[in-house]
C-alpha cells in the first residue's frame, strides 16, 4: 500500500549574522498546496555547527534583526487594530527557554498558541503598520540605538491606520525615527532594558511633499538608510511641468540624536552631469560617506547605473555648489550596470551586484573610486548571488544595520568560519532554498 504524500514548499530569507559572526537569524515560510496551512518561523543558525534552532513561530513576527548588544534580537510584531509592537529577546534563549503566547490577531492561521523566547518583552509600539526597520548604534552618553521604520502617513503628516481611521483621500509612505534607550525596569540598576524613547516616533518627511520608501512594486528597505549622521533616502520628485518626466533623487536629513522634534528639511544630493534616476543610498560604516546608484540620462530608460560616492556628509550643507561637492563616480568604461551596493566593514571597499552575461555576480570595488584603473573583476562565479547585496554581510562582516560597532575579526575570518562549517545558507534564488555544499565548493571564486 502506497502512503499519501503531501508536498510543501519553503522559502527562506537571507540569514543575518551577529557581530561575532557565530550565529545568524533568518525566517522560513512553509506553505502546503491545497490547504490554508502557512507556517512562519524565525530561526537561529549556529554558523560553526550548522544547527538551526527555533526562535519564534508566531506568524505575527517579522523582520528580526540583531540589536548589536550581546545577542539581543529586535523584531516587529503585528497586533490588532493595525498597530505594530517592537519586541526584544536574547537569542541565547532559543532552544532552551520558551513561553507560549496566545495568537489573538485575526490574521493568525497556525493555531492559538505560539512560542517565543522567555526573555522577550515589548519595548514599545507604533499605532500603524510598520516595516523596513533600521537600527544603528549612536554611541552617545546614553548608549542609545537609533531606530527608523516605514509607516503610512496622512496628508497632514500624522500616522495613518486604516483599522482605526477608515479611508482618507491621500496616504503616502514616510520614514519615522526615534531611539531605543536603556531604562531601569525595577529598583535594581542592573535590570536595564531598551525601551522606545518617550519622544515617540517622528515623521522625517512631514511637510516636505516627499515619499519614501517608494510605492510598490519599487519601494523596499534599500530606499533609505540611517547612521550617526542622520537619514539618507530616495524619493520621487514631482515634475515642474507636464512635459517634464518625474525623477527619483537621493535626499539627506542631518540628525544627531534621532530625537529632534524639529528636524532639518531634506537636502537633495545633486551630481553634476547626472540627471537620471537614483537608487540604493547607503551610509559608510562611519556615517561620513554615502554611496548610491544613479543614471546619467533622465529620458533614456536603458541607461545604466553608475556608482556614486559622496564624502564628508557631515559638512554637506557647506557645499553650496555642485562643482564644490566631494563626489566620486564609478569607472566610465565599466560596461555593466550595478543595481545593489554595500560597504565593507572598514569602509575601504564597496560590494556591488551586477548582471554579467545573464548571471548575477558580486564585485568588489575600492571605495576611493578614483583609484580604479581597470574594470572590476567578479568575486563570485555562479548565479547564487542574492539580489540585495546587503544580505551578503553574513559572509563579509557584522550585520549591515549595526555598523558602528566593529568586530575585530576581519571578513576573511568570517568567511573561513562559514566555509569550514560547510554551510551555504543563502539568499540565492531570492531565498527559495537553503542547501549544503562541500567546503571546497563553497564560494567558488573568492
Amino acid at each position: 500500500m502506497i502512503g499519501s504524500f503531501t508536498p510543501s514548499f519553503s522559502r527562506r530569507s537571507a540569514a543575518m549574522p551577529n557581530k561575532q559572526g557565530t550565529k545568524a537569524i533568518y525566517t522560513i515560510n512553509t506553505q502546503t498546496p491545497g490547504s490554508h496551512a502557512n507556517i512562519t518561523e524565525t530561526r537561529i543558525i549556529d554558523l560553526l555547527t550548522g544547527t538551526s534552532t527555533l526562535f519564534s513561530d508566531d506568524p505575527r513576527d517579522t523582520e528580526a534583526k540583531w540589536l548589536g548588544k550581546e545577542d539581543l534580537v529586535l523584531w516587529l510584531k503585528d497586533v490588532d487594530f493595525g498597530a505594530t509592537e517592537f519586541w526584544i529577546a536574547d537569542a541565547e534563549d532559543a532552544g532552551q527557554n520558551y513561553v507560549k503566547l496566545k495568537t489573538l490577531s485575526r490574521r493568525a492561521s497556525v493555531g492559538p498558541l505560539c512560542a517565543q523566547p522567555a526573555s522577550g518583552y515589548c519595548a514599545g509600539r507604533i499605532d500603524a503598520k510598520a516595516s523596513h526597520v533600521k537600527l544603528h548604534r549612536l554611541r552617545d552618553q546614553y548608549d542609545d540605538i537609533a531606530i527608523a521604520v516605514a509607516c503610512p502617513a496622512t496628508s497632514n503628516g500624522s500616522l495613518f491606520n486604516p483599522d482605526t481611521e477608515g479611508s482618507t483621500s491621500k496616504v503616502y509612505n514616510a520614514i519615522w525615527y526615534t531611539t531605543l534607550r536603556k531604562k531601569a525596569m525595577s529598583n535594581s540598576t542592573r535590570d536595564l532594558k531598551y525601551i522606545i524613547s518617550p519622544t515617540r516616533f517622528i515623521n522625517a518627511l512631514r511637510g516636505t511633499g516627499l515619499e519614501s520608501p517608494l510605492r510598490s512594486p519599487f519601494g523596499c528597505s534599500t530606499d533609505f538608510d540611517i547612521s550617526t549622521s542622520g537619514i539618507v533616502f530616495s524619493a520621487k520628485d514631482e515634475p515642474n511641468c507636464t512635459a517634464q518626466p518625474s525623477n527619483v533623487n537621493v535626499y539627506y536629513i542631518p540628525l544627531k540624536t534621532f530625537t529632534e522634534m524639529c528636524r532639518p528639511r531634506p537636502q537633495i544630493i545633486n551630481v553634476k552631469d547626472f540627471e537620471g534616476r537614483s537608487s540604493n543610498p547607503v551610509f559608510s560604516p562611519d556615517g561620513n560617506s554615502v554611496a548610491f546608484l544613479k543614471r546619467r540620462d533622465i529620458t533614456d530608460s536603458n541607461d545604466k547605473n553608475r556608482l556614486i560616492v559622496i564624502n564628508n556628509m557631515r559638512d554637506f550643507r557647506a557645499h553650496m555648489a555642485i562643482n564644490d561637492m566631494p563626489t566620486q563616480q564609478s569607472e566610465k568604461g565599466w560596461r555593466l550596470s550595478p543595481y545593489s551596493v554595500a560597504w565593507s566593514d572598514d569602509g575601504k571597499e564597496l560590494y556591488v551586484v551586477a548582471v554579467e552575461a545573464g548571471i548575477r555576480r558580486l564585485f568588489k570595488i575600492p571605495a576611493t573610486l578614483s583609484s580604479i584603473r581597470t574594470a572590476p573583476e567578479p568575486i563570485t562565479s555562479d548565479s547564487t548571488t542574492p539580489a540585495d547585496v546587503r544580505h551578503l554581510r553574513m559572509v563579509f562582516s557584522a550585520p549591515m544595520d549595526i555598523s558602528s560597532e566593529r568586530s575585530s575579526v576581519g571578513w576573511q575570518s568570517h568567511l573561513t568560519t562559514i566555509v569550514r562549517a560547510g554551510l551555504f545558507c543563502s539568499a540565492s534564488k531570492d531565498g527559495a532554498f537553503c542547501y549544503w555544499k562541500r567546503s571546497s565548493e563553497c564560494f567558488e571564486g573568492f
